[in-house]
């Protein structure tokens, strides 16, 4: 559990607040985060070279990381990519998935390649408890229903 890559938009309001209550949580359990956001954000009219090396330096991290937490709030592009390329690198992920109602789909393939969902903040902070407690991310399969 030492260096945790974070797969999230923050391309509004409610997704920043949202990003920086993931990185409190992780703040919390002591334990430490690459957010692509607080490393390079590309601006919308940036010439490829800085494109090309803000994803190098994103995939770089994730090659870097021991394991992955991927905000699936509002099926963020860049972040389902981010997960699925730690996936092919065998690093385990966390999804996090806030405001599932009891009864809800989430998605097969993210369920299938996840440790773990985590459905809430608090959620989030119990299961990193319980992971920090024991040594290690627990593989708490996902029981709910799938699309």
């Amino acid at each position: 559990m030492n260096k945790c890559y974070i797969a999230s938009g923050w391309f509004s309001p409610e997704w920043m607040a949202e990003l920086e209550s993931i990185k409190a949580t992780l703040d919390k359990h002591s334990l430490k985060y690459f957010s692509p956001k607080d490393e390079a954000i590309c601006e919308t009219d940036a010439a490829l070279d800085r494109q090309k090396a803000i994803f190098d330096g994103n995939v770089n991290a994730i090659r870097g990381c021991d394991w992955m937490l991927c905000n699936t709030r509002n099926k963020d592009m860049g972040s389902i990519f981010e997960a699925g390329y730690g996936h092919a690198l065998e690093r385990p992920i966390v999804y996090f998935s806030a405001g599932l109602p009891p009864g809800a789909q989430f998605n097969l393939m993210l369920a299938q390649s996840g440790v773990t969902v985590c459905t809430s903040l608090q959620d989030l902070d119990t299961y990193l408890a319980r992971c920090v407690s024991a040594g290690g991310l627990q593989v708490e399969s996902y029981k709910g229903n799938i699309e």
